[in-house]
């Protein structure tokens, strides 16, 4: 609701009390001094209901200002104790809605992994997720490309790459790939390619070695040598690819543990290693080259985004489906999911509710007190009006009681 309807819904609210008010005081006027009983009865009620107006008018404007402008005291409450106010909110706000047991027993109560899995199954949430991931990653990508973010990635990553050592670094990811057999596996992959690029170029290889032959040997010979030479190396790759055990494939597996002991041991690769390290850090032609490359993908990365057809976006909306199809068929999952969180959200809560609850007392620091004081009549300002309504109603009761008490009398 905007500020201009709440003001003048408050203006009207305040009508019914004051037009109330001016109806005791015309009865009080009517009834004074008239000697006739029904007379006594409704100047005593009107009487006591113009006290209690003006009691509950006097109680309702000092929470807000001054009343009539008076500078009495313990008036214009909000207006002059809004920051103890914010204080009080902020610590009922952190032990009676923060306290960790009533967090964690609220939240045992909303399944959340179901509420996720409905939400990645709609249509909206799909879009939703996809177009939020597709916004940080051009974010992200928008602020790699600024300068002072490259400056500074480029100097955080100078001073972790001079603390760190390369040569034994080399040498653990070699030890971890021989650990697991994994250098042999490469090696394979290797010599797969090799036996295929190989088969793909004889024709090219021939014809080089023919360039390079002497003119008196023939052609011929030239052409029966290099074949016979290329079907040995292509039969020896093949053997060694298919052979797990074969021998230079022993050699090989001697030859990388022996070099990943030499790089995390040896001190002349260690300097090595240091020099090249320095090399990198000093070559700004590398540097740039590198940025080229990551611009030329980040490009194409966000011109994919822009697409209304996004293939990123349609490859990321899969992968949410398939998530929540998944998880929409594993209830021990979504146990867990909804256990975790609820664990998680409760420590945090817990951890942080003085900061939170802060946010209550901080923000009302903040503003002024007179415009702190007109935000809150402004959102209770006319519900309190019920007690200026009612304080003259009871008011002109207890007179009516008191009246006929006095009469018993």
């Amino acid at each position: 609701m905007m500020q201009q309807d709440k003001e003048l819904q408050l203006r009207r609210m305040k009508r019914i009390p004051l037009l109330l008010l001016l109806l005791m005081v015309v009865l009080f006027a009517v009834t004074l001094n008239n000697p006739a009983t029904w007379a006594t009865w409704l100047h005593a009620f009107s009487e006591a209901g113009m006290v209690g107006a003006l009691a509950d008018w006097f109680a309702v404007v000092a929470l807000f200002r001054h009343p009539l402008g008076l500078p009495i005291p313990h008036t214009a409450i909000i207006q002059n104790r809004k920051d103890d106010l914010g204080e009080s909110m902020s610590l009922f706000v952190a032990e009676h809605f923060l306290e960790p047991s009533v967090v964690r027993t609220k939240l045992q109560t909303v399944n959340l992994a179901e509420f996720a899995v409905g939400f990645l199954k709609s249509e909206n949430g799909r879009r939703s997720i996809e177009n939020f991931l597709g916004s940080v990653i051009t974010w992200s990508l928008g602020a790699l490309h600024e300068q002072r973010v490259r400056r500074f990635l480029k100097r955080l990553s100078s001073k972790q790459l001079a603390k760190a050592k390369l040569a034994p670094l080399l040498g653990h990811t070699l030890e971890w790939l021989i650990r697991g057999q994994r250098h042999q596996q490469m090696l394979t992959q290797v010599l797969r390619y090799a036996i295929v690029l190989l088969n793909d170029n004889r024709d090219t290889i021939r014809e080089k070695v023919q360039q390079k032959s002497p003119w008196w040997m023939p052609g011929f010979i030239d052409d029966r040598i290099m074949k016979k030479l290329l079907e040995r190396v292509e039969q020896q790759l093949f053997e060694m690819a298919l052979d797990p055990d074969h021998s230079m494939r022993n050699q090989f597996n001697q030859w990388a543990c022996a070099l990943a002991q030499d790089l995390q041991h040896s001190k002349d690769l260690e300097r090595w290693g240091d020099k090249f390290k320095q090399q990198i850090l000093e070559n700004d032609e590398l540097q740039d080259y590198l940025y080229g490359l990551w611009k030329e993908l980040a490009n194409g990365i966000e011109k994919d985004l822009d697409q209304p057809e996004s293939a990123i976006k349609q490859q990321l909306g899969e992968w949410v489906t398939s998530v929540a199809l998944e998880l929409d068929a594993d209830p021990e999952m979504q146990v867990w999911i909804n256990n975790w969180l609820t664990d998680a959200i409760t420590n945090v809560v817990a951890r942080n509710s003085a900061q939170i609850s802060s946010l209550i007392s901080d923000t009302v620091k903040s503003w002024d007190g007179k415009d702190t004081s007109r935000r809150v009549e402004l959102a209770i300002g006319r519900d309190l009006q019920f007690i200026r309504i009612n304080g003259t109603l009871v008011g002109g009761m207890v007179g009516l009681i008191i009246h006929a008490v006095k009469l018993l009398v």
